[in-house]
């Protein structure tokens, strides 16, 4: 297979990264503005006089989500900055822009140090907000995220690993054969197992349970192609640049320069979709086995005030209850006679 060449697989980067991150700070201006939004409705009805701005992003500031979207907002811009900065200085500033060919060829560079560095803190952000959910959707199960936070820690040594040894690169060192290879290497495989284990135990949940068993519809396929889409495409971008890399094609510049903006992208459209409306916590009927009756709560997060955090699952539902002959009569009997049902 003929091998790209260097300069054209990082001048391809800059109109990919681009485009990936025009998509990215919509999905990511969208999440942040529903979920404000969202907080100024929960927060008027109860104090319609504090329901301001700063009010609003106080009570945000406490949800790990907006954190995490605020997170990855900063981080994948600052590299998106930064690839910029590099193509003005491989065609401009570097030895007058005659030779970019070197320029890119030498990661010591103190600006490719940095924009690894924000590459790492992207995606172990990611790897939080998935792992947050999982723990979140199996009503804080601390030994179901014991498995995906042994391969977070070990996502962030390698981070840091891969950071470090970029700044020991020499010019004219191989890429593909250096010291950073193995962590480069660990670094893709703990944060495939990350998003796979996460996906597919939040798959299972929402599957499995008890209360979307009785009322399983389209909304439960809503919420499982939620994480199914947002996984597989994250997945698929990783298997692509852990391919290209143990291919030794320059194509792993390309793929690992836009990896950052497909994490936020995968996590942001479940932000969005949130947002929207699409997997919002709803009514949910619960079963009292001493009344004999159903019930129906509202589920919202304790923590945000809001369904942002969709716990315990996803499903929107809406439930008619039916009263029994001797209720009615029971009713009537105690209200003189007549009989007035309550307005589901």
């Amino acid at each position: 297979m003929q091998q790209v060449p260097l300069v054209a697989a990082n001048v391809a980067t800059v109109f990919m990264e681009s485009f990936l991150y025009g998509i990215f700070f919509v999905l990511s201006v969208s999440s942040i503005y529903l979920l404000v939004h969202r907080q100024r409705q929960l927060l008027q009805p109860t104090l319609p006089h504090l329901a301001t701005a700063s009010v609003v992003f106080m009570h945000l500031c406490k949800t790990p989500m907006f954190l995490g979207a605020i997170a990855l907002s900063v981080t994948i811009t600052a590299h998106w900055i930064l690839t910029c900065i590099r193509t003005f200085q491989a065609f401009v500033y570097f030895e007058g822009g005659t030779d970019p060919i070197a320029f890119y060829g030498n990661l010591k560079q103190l600006t490719e140090v940095v924009k690894t560095g924000f590459l790492m803190a992207s995606l172990i952000i990611g790897d939080t907000m998935v792992i947050y959910r999982l723990w979140v959707v199996w009503n804080r199960r601390t030994a179901i995220v014991i498995f995906p936070l042994c391969t977070l820690a070990g996502l962030t040594v390698c981070g840091i690993g891969i950071t470090y040894q970029f700044t020991q690169y020499y010019p004219g060192e191989n890429v593909f054969v250096s010291q950073a290879g193995r962590w480069i290497t660990s670094d893709c495989v703990f944060t495939l197992c990350t998003n796979v284990y996460s996906t597919a135990m939040i798959g299972y949940r929402v599957w499995t349970s008890r209360h979307v068993k009785l009322y399983s519809g389209t909304n439960l396929v809503n919420v499982l192609t939620t994480f199914i889409e947002s996984a597989a495409l994250y997945t698929a971008w990783t298997t692509f640049f852990f391919i290209s890399y143990q291919a030794n094609s320059n194509l792993q510049f390309t793929a690992v320069d836009t990896w950052s903006e497909l994490s936020g992208i995968s996590f942001m459209l479940i932000n969005v979709r949130v947002g929207l409306g699409w997997a919002q916590t709803g009514s949910r009927i619960q079963y009292d086995s001493h009344a004999g009756s159903n019930r129906t709560t509202n589920r919202t997060d304790e923590s945000s005030g809001g369904s942002y955090q969709m716990r315990p699952l996803a499903v929107k539902i809406t439930s008619v209850v039916d009263h029994d002959d001797d209720l009615k009569a029971k009713c009537a009997e105690s209200d003189g006679g007549s009989f007035i049902p309550s307005s589901q």
